[in-house]
């Protein structure tokens, strides 16, 4: 290893010491409580498209390495404490790429309010940190960010909105516009993730972070459905250079709908091949005594510090990564 190399991981130690300590320095100053919750489950999230390291203990398994501390820290909402965040690693099948590591750093943290409320707080945590990492901070990080709304990018973008569509009229609108890699397989979230992908990313791509809103229902299985519009979910994004680097919501209180939604996630993992899990009772209980409105966000703090940074790989703000 060159004097240029331990230069770089010199550098980016000091980074990150002052990326956490800005993080947790942001939520005491709001009065949040900082927890800690169990990295090993017995049980996971079914989300169709997010799945989890398995673990095997002295034979007994398997349990599963969290994929972010959600369900975790839902059930400790019952305790009281309306404002809590935690700084942890997850863990996530995913192999090293430029934008993606299997064990990566998260913030995440829950408080009262809806999604409205959680977008302007973290929009202030990115300019908190940015002002801590960088002198002086750039321009283009400093706020209000934009804030876009799916269905209105849809319209300007691709002259339709997809939301009140089913799966056969958004694909047949795709197919005689002759947009490319739809077949007849794709589901409803495949097309419409497609359709993100090769489109919708490119128009909201932006050096200046940006909040993108109202996401659909079908692959926001924890979020509460929007009052005017039941197939939207009341969800935000954070990107900046087109990388997201946060998601938040509205949280699901209603265990009854909860459990329906990881019914159908879990019907969906089936069809996908994929492995299923149980439910979290113990979580589904706890939703029921959270009573007033709560809204949680979670932030990858890797992809963050890339960002502020201007890296063009996550390699290259994890230690482990330029060890190799």
């Amino acid at each position: 290893m060159g004097i240029r190399d331990i230069q770089d991981i010199h550098d980016i130690l000091a980074k990150r010491h002052e990326l956490l300590r800005a993080t947790r320095d942001f939520f005491y100053e709001r009065g949040y409580l900082e927890v800690e919750t169990a990295n090993l489950m017995s049980t996971a999230p079914p989300d169709p498209h997010i799945d989890p390291l398995d673990v095997h203990v002295s034979g007994k398994g398997p349990f599963f390495l969290h994929t972010s501390p959600e369900m975790g820290m839902k059930k400790l909402l019952r305790s009281g404490h309306r404002r809590i965040f935690q700084v942890c690693k997850v863990w996530r099948v995913e192999d090293h790429q430029e934008m993606h590591n299997t064990e990566f750093t998260m913030v995440e943290w829950y408080r009262e309010g809806t999604y409205r409320e959680a977008m302007k707080e973290t929009e202030d945590l990115v300019v908190f940190i940015a002002r801590r990492l960088l002198d002086p901070v750039p321009e283009r990080l400093l706020p209000p960010y934009a804030v876009h709304e799916l269905d209105e990018v849809f319209r300007e973008t691709m002259g339709f909105d997809p939301f009140p569509l089913d799966r056969d009229a958004f694909f047949g609108l795709l197919k005689r516009r002759g947009f490319p890699g739809i077949d007849d397989r794709d589901d409803w979230n495949s097309l419409f993730f497609k359709v993100l992908i090769q489109e919708i990313d490119d128009t909201i791509r932006s050096p200046r972070p940006c909040l993108v809103a109202g996401w659909p229902f079908s692959i926001s299985t924890m979020a509460k459905r929007r009052d005017d519009n039941a197939a939207v979910v009341e969800r935000f994004e954070l990107y900046i250079d087109g990388l997201e680097i946060a998601n938040g919501y509205t949280e699901l209180t209603d265990p009854r709908q909860q459990r329906e939604r990881f019914e159908e996630d879990n019907t969906r993992r089936a069809a996908m091949e994929k492995q299923t899990f149980p439910i979290d009772e113990t979580f589904l209980s706890a939703l029921e005594t959270i009573g007033t409105p709560c809204a949680g966000v979670s932030v990858g703090l890797d992809r963050l510090l890339m960002a502020l940074l201007e890296k063009k790989s996550i390699g290259e703000v994890i230690p482990d990564r330029l060890l190799v």
